[in-house]
């Protein structure tokens, strides 16, 4: 009988976080700073920035 190798397959998967934010304007400073603590609290790694009026 022959010795059977098992086969090691490999599957890369990437855990990808979206988030959407909703602002009135982004022409504060302070703003874009909250935007990035915001990203970091959720781990968020891609953020949609819609400007509503």
């Amino acid at each position: 009988m022959e010795a059977i190798r098992p086969k090691t397959i490999i599957f890369t998967r990437t855990i990808t976080t979206i988030g959407i934010w909703n602002v009135r304007t982004m022409y504060e400073t302070w703003k874009i700073e909250q935007v990035a603590t915001e990203m970091r609290k959720f781990i968020l790694t891609i953020l949609g920035i819609s400007e509503s009026r």
